[in-house]
C-alpha cells in the first residue's frame, strides 16, 4: 500500500494509526535515506502507544527501548485499514476501522538504528535479537534492508516500510506486511 503524507504533522498522525494496528512480536523495517522521515514515524507510532518520551534517533546509541505505560491493555485493531484519498489532489489518509478489536499488550516500543551496517552479531551483541518477536513488543529498525534474510530464517512477520521523500515536507510511504 502507499500513502503520501504532505508534512511532518501527517507522518507523525500517520505513525500513530499505524500503532493501533500492532499486536506485539511486530518487527517493522524502515528503509529510506538520512532526512526521509524514519524517526519522524516512529514518533508517531509512540504517541499512538501511549509513550511520553520525546523519541530522537538512536543512531549513535544503537537501540533505545521504551516503556509503554498503559494501565489497561491497549484497545488496537489490527483489521483496521488504510484508506486513501486521491494522489493528484495532495493524498492524505483516513482511517477504516474494521469491526473486531483484538487486545494487545505491547509493553516496549524497540527502535534500532543500524546505518552503520550493523550485522546480525552486533544486533545479538547489543540484546536487539531478543526483542525480535517477542508477544509484548514491537521492534523498529530503521535502515533495516539488511536484515530481511534473517527475519525470513527466523519465520517472522516483518513490514517493510520505504520511506521516500518527494519535496521539501511531502513523503511517499510503501508499507508492506510480509508474513511467514
Amino acid at each position: 500500500m502507499t500513502i503520501l503524507t504532505k508534512n511532518e504533522r501527517e507522518t507523525i498522525a500517520l505513525g500513530k494509526k499505524f500503532a493501533k494496528t500492532l499486536k506485539g512480536g511486530e518487527v517493522i523495517l524502515l528503509i529510506g535515506g538520512l532526512g526521509e522521515g524514519k524517526t519522524t514515524f516512529v514518533k508517531g507510532v509512540a504517541e499512538g502507544l501511549g509513550i511520553k518520551k520525546n523519541i530522537t534517533s538512536p543512531t549513535f546509541v544503537l537501540m533505545r527501548v521504551y516503556l509503554v505505560k498503559k494501565s489497561k491493555k491497549q484497545k488496537n485493531n489490527p483489521s483496521a485499514e488504510f484508506t486513501l484519498s486521491d494522489p493528484a489532489k495532495g493524498g492524505g489518509v483516513e482511517w477504516a476501522q474494521g469491526d473486531k478489536n483484538e487486545e494487545a499488550n505491547i509493553k516496549k516500543l524497540v527502535h534500532i538504528d543500524a546505518y552503520r551496517g550493523l550485522n546480525v552479531a552486533d544486533l545479538e551483541n547489543i540484546g536487539a535479537l531478543e526483542y525480535f518477536g517477542r508477544k509484548d513488543t514491537a521492534c523498529f529498525v530503521e535502515w533495516g534492508e539488511k536484515l530481511e534474510k534473517l527475519l525470513k530464517k527466523l519465520k517472522l512477520n516483518y513490514y517493510k516500510i520505504e520511506i521516500k521523500h518527494l519535496s521539501k515536507s511531502k513523503r511517499r510511504f510503501i508499507i508492506q506486511n510480509l508474513n511467514y
